[in-house]
């Protein structure tokens, strides 16, 4: 954590700066490697390999942290114990676990709210954007390895619902596949917006509901895999993935490369076709896994979008399709 991020950040319990207490840091930069960031309201929050986890469950979830650094920390802190166990916050737990996804905005600073494995941040960052990521689950961990050699890119783990940022802090913020998979996705997005510099502009997709057959279908078979261990349900995703790989993308890469074929083939191909082709196998098989094992999917009309947008206190509301399977809505802060 560099002190870039913690001039960003607040506690999620009374929204209060941070003090930081570094524990290492890193022999090349000023960046804390491991540490804890306390709050004057009494929380703590452990910074674990270079990400604060602002969770109130965080220590718990890093026990060898916890236990590395007892004596420095005064002890285990309690938040743990305050976590509340309701089916609500079960359903966060599952998710987590599940989830274990140019010039536009050069020089302004941009939150990817639920980052995933750092797929999109890693793109924004390249734009020369600096970038926040934030997620609920150990993905982090991934987004951290695919950009750590990006400066200009912050990464903390946190929770859409309460997020550890200070109010007015971005230029942009945007969530791609990740409210809709929220016990309520409509408390996710009216988090989000006070985060937004007035004017500033937020950018979401979400699932259609216009493939009703193809989405009845799936959720016959979630009905099972949300069911089945994770192990499983990874090995399940991989064969999908592999028929995806094979069977489609391989050949459309190899297809348009023939000449004067190459554009009917990309007027014939599916669109999801052509957007996989752009990326490595593991992000095919991290998606299949999000289709098989995240608990919760919302589906949405086009109407519903854009409601659901401007019911968060965003203005000039544009909604659009991505193919039959999704919709993109982006609009500013009033």
């Amino acid at each position: 954590m560099r002190p870039r991020l913690l001039a960003l950040l607040r506690c999620p319990r009374c929204r209060g700066k941070l003090a930081a207490a570094t524990f290492v840091q890193s022999p090349n930069d000023e960046a804390v490697v491991d540490g804890v960031l306390t709050c004057r309201c009494g929380e703590r929050y452990p910074i674990v390999d270079t990400i604060p986890r602002m969770l109130p469950n965080a220590f718990a979830m890093f026990p060898e942290f916890t236990d590395r650094y007892r004596e420095r920390l005064g002890g285990v802190p309690g938040a743990a114990s305050r976590l509340a166990r309701g089916k609500f916050e079960r359903q966060l737990d599952r998710t987590r676990e599940s989830f274990g996804t140019p010039d536009l905005f050069r020089g302004q600073l941009g939150l990817d709210a639920g980052c995933g494995s750092g797929r999109h941040i890693y793109h924004a960052a390249a734009c020369g954007t600096e970038m926040v990521g934030m997620d609920f689950s150990r993905a982090i961990d991934s987004t951290q390895r695919n950009t750590r050699h990006l400066r200009h890119v912050h990464l903390v783990q946190g929770d859409i619902y309460a997020p550890p940022f200070a109010e007015g802090a971005f230029d942009f913020v945007y969530s791609i596949g990740v409210l809709h998979h929220l016990p309520d996705p409509a408390r996710g997005l009216r988090a989000l917006t006070p985060l937004l510099r007035p004017g500033g502009s937020i950018f979401i997709w979400v699932y259609s509901r216009n493939r009703r057959v193809v989405n009845l279908l799936l959720e016959i078979v979630r009905t099972a895999t949300t069911r089945l261990p994770y192990a499983l349900v990874n090995a399940l995703s991989f064969v999908g993935a592999a028929v995806d790989q094979y069977c489609f993308v391989l050949p459309y890469r190899a297809l348009r490369r023939i000449p004067k074929a190459g554009p009917l083939i990309d007027a014939l191909m599916f669109p999801r076709v052509k957007m996989y082709s752009a990326y490595p196998f593991a992000v095919l098989h991290a998606d299949w896994f999000d289709r098989l094992a995240a608990p919760i999917r919302f589906y949405y009309s086009e109407e519903e979008v854009e409601r659901f947008v401007q019911e968060a206190g965003i203005s000039d509301v544009k909604v659009t399709p991505t193919g039959l399977y999704g919709w993109r809505a982006n609009g500013v802060r009033r």
